[in-house]
Order: structure tokens, then sequence, then C-alpha cells
């Protein structure tokens, strides 16, 4: 998959104000060319809610695709935080399901 790719779907970003991963993640869709919608997840609680049911976390950021699978927007131990490669090829993944 790549950025390109990606950006044919239908995106929503879970987020908050002060997570600087979610930062991170929006610069990083940014640089791409992505600009998809974000829900803040403390000020929406039915987005929390949902973001928990469908991942079983509340940890953020999140990329929902096509309203189905969700991709973390986070890689413990990657340089900075996010590893573009991971990411891309979760995004695959999630999508072929």
């Amino acid at each position: 998959m790549t950025w390109q790719d990606l950006a044919t779907h239908k995106l929503l970003m879970y987020t908050t104000t002060w997570c600087p991963d979610c930062k991170r993640f929006k610069r990083a869709l940014e640089k791409h060319g992505i600009a998809c919608p974000e829900v803040d997840i403390d000020a929406v609680p039915a987005a929390a809610e949902r973001l928990a049911e469908k991942t079983g976390r509340t940890a953020i950021p999140y990329l929902e695709i096509d309203d189905g699978p969700m991709v973390r927007g986070w890689h413990a131990g990657a340089p900075g935080g996010f590893d573009e490669a991971t990411f891309l090829a979760e995004a695959e993944a999630a999508i072929a399901k």
C-alpha cells in the first residue's frame, strides 16, 4: 500500500488535542497530502466508546478506514514513535480483512 492508495479511502482520525503522538501522526499524513477529518475522543464520548469497542483500547491516535478497520498511528520503539512502512503494512492488512 502507498500513501496515494490510502488517500482513496474514507478516513477518520481518532485523536485528542493534548496528544503528541496524534500531532506527529497528523504531520505524517499531511506530509503525504492526506487530509482527513478528526474526532476528539475527549470531546465526543461516543467516539471514545467506538474506539474502545473496535480496538479494545482507548489509546490514540487511530485511523479508521472506510468506517471499518482501525489502524494505530504510533509505534513504540520506532524512531520518533512512528514508522511509515509499518503503518502502511498494517493499513494494507486491515483493509484486506
